[in-house]
């Protein structure tokens, strides 16, 4: 990968202070070393511990100066024209005395050129409309499946030994999850994954899913879950399941609609306690993706412009993840309309609907939501998301199957009439209904006794579920809903 062909162009094109932002410094300074051989330039490479020299064959442990002061003396007296590769200047860059520097270098000495070159480089407002950034470019599909192949390669060379697959398609797998990293993070897990015991499978696969979110997840926002729940452990949701069979071919890249269109997301509403969370789980785990988890409770700071920065770094590691499902519980909590003069949720709305918008990368959004009163309009209108779905209490058919799927979930064998159950629990949601065989258990263990009928019924008879706790908030909520929703079952 000739990762320096960029660097080069801005160079021949005359830029005079250049910011490079990548982790793989060593083949940078290789493609340094050798543009320094194909150029009339002299190339120096200057870091705070060995100073300043000359990167060239022959030459490389020769250097002049290591403070930054006597650093700029000799760039600005340097007469021939030279390329200065500056490494892990970001360390300096804050220095007033540094700032001068870099300023009357391009003033006393525009024959020169200067690399900033670090990890992450934020530079002082004095210096931002003369310099060029240059981001390291993202292995292509390409690049990684060569690389993964080099690797595969070397470990036959060296173990004298094939790596072993296990399952079909799991080195294309490989590859995909590899993509959004830098070159040397995608090499560094993929050898790992294959030198590890030289072979290959589904589980190296969720290893480096891990590591790589790991590295991507810097301001611990998000949160990872690989695995979850298929649709079919969900009671009901006959419409949405539907909804979903009929996407998902084209949101994997097996088929293409005319246009290319791509699903974006789904926006569920409804009663507390009715399975949204669950149903968000189960699309990841239905369509076998990883699942990210934004939380807001955790993405607000106090500093200003921080909780904006939240927001954009965890919705770019979702983009690197993809494929995946993000999962914006209680969106409504993060980007209220209830308060006018919150500029945060303004802002964060504002980048958000911009971002889903915009968004090119395979990226399924499932924001759930319990109050539509602190839903903004522009969240609700068509083109946002795909549908609006509303999650209603389960109906009687749905309570039965709700509560068998709880008892057969902890093997109860128990001879339980579901049925009768569900016809006493009318205004239960799942999670209630859950919740009732639970403390059902909770007696059992107590008085040492079997679980029956009798018992759920009479615990059922005792407990006020949420639907008569705020029977007014939710009434309204449901008659809101109709003929402005899609029902999920």
């Amino acid at each position: 990968m000739d990762i320096i062909r960029d660097i080069d162009v801005l160079l021949r094109a005359g830029h005079k202070l250049i910011v490079l932002e990548t982790d793989q410094e060593q083949e940078y300074m290789e493609g340094f070393r050798r543009l320094s051989e194909e150029s009339k330039k002299l190339y120096f490479s200057w870091t705070v511990t060995g100073g300043l020299g000359r990167i060239a064959e022959g030459y490389e442990s020769i250097h002049y100066t290591q403070g930054v002061e006597g650093l700029f003396e000799r760039i600005i007296r340097t007469p021939r024209d030279s390329v200065f590769v500056l490494v892990d200047f970001h360390h300096q860059i804050e220095s007033p005395l540094a700032i001068r520097f870099l300023k009357d270098v391009q003033i006393k000495a525009p024959h020169h050129a200067i690399v900033l070159l670090s990890p992450k480089m934020d530079l002082p407002d004095e210096l931002k409309s003369s310099a060029t950034y240059h981001v390291a470019a993202i292995p292509s599909h390409v690049e990684l499946t060569k690389m993964v192949l080099g690797i595969a390669t070397e470990h036959l060379q060296v173990k004298k030994q094939k790596i072993k697959v296990k399952e079909r398609g799991v080195a294309n797998e490989l590859v995909k999850k590899l993509s959004g990293l830098s070159y040397s993070e995608a090499k560094k897990l993929a050898k790992e994954a294959i030198w590890s015991d030289g072979v290959l499978c589904l589980g190296d696969i969720e290893e480096v899913a891990r590591q790589k979110f790991s590295l991507l997840n810097q301001n611990g926002v998000l949160r990872l879950e690989l695995r979850q729940e298929s649709l079919d452990s969900i009671a009901g949701f006959s419409k949405l399941k539907t909804w979903l069979s009929v996407r998902r071919d084209v949101f994997s890249g097996k088929a293409k609609l005319p246009g290319g269109d791509v699903p974006k997301g789904m926006l569920l509403l409804g009663v507390q306690g009715c399975g949204k969370s669950l149903a968000a789980k189960a699309v990841a785990g239905s369509w076998g993706l990883p699942l990210l988890h934004l939380d807001f409770g955790s993405m607000y700071n106090r500093y200003y412009g921080e909780t904006e920065k939240n927001l954009r770094q965890s919705l770019e590691v979702a983009e690197k993840m993809s494929p995946c499902v993000l999962w914006i519980d209680e969106i409504e909590k993060g980007m209220s309309s209830a308060s006018g003069d919150d500029d945060i949720a303004k802002r964060l709305l504002g980048s958000f609907l911009t971002w889903l918008s915009e968004k090119k990368e395979s990226v399924f959004v499932v924001a759930t939501a319990n109050d539509v009163s602190g839903l903004p309009p522009e969240l609700l209108r068509k083109g946002r998301f795909d549908e609006v779905f509303f999650v209603d209490l389960p109906s009687q058919a749905e309570r039965s199957a709700i509560i068998q799927l709880h008892l057969s979930k902890r093997e109860i064998t128990a001879n339980i009439s579901c049925d009768e159950l569900a016809e006493h629990t009318e205004g239960f949601s799942g999670a209630e209904l859950e919740q009732l065989i639970v403390s059902a258990l909770y007696e059992c263990m107590a008085s040492k006794s079997q679980i029956s009928t009798d018992m759920l019924l009479q615990l059922a008879a005792e407990t006020r579920p949420l639907s008569v706790l705020m029977r007014e908030k939710i009434l309204a909520l449901r008659q809101w809903s109709q003929g402005r929703t899609v029902l999920v079952a």
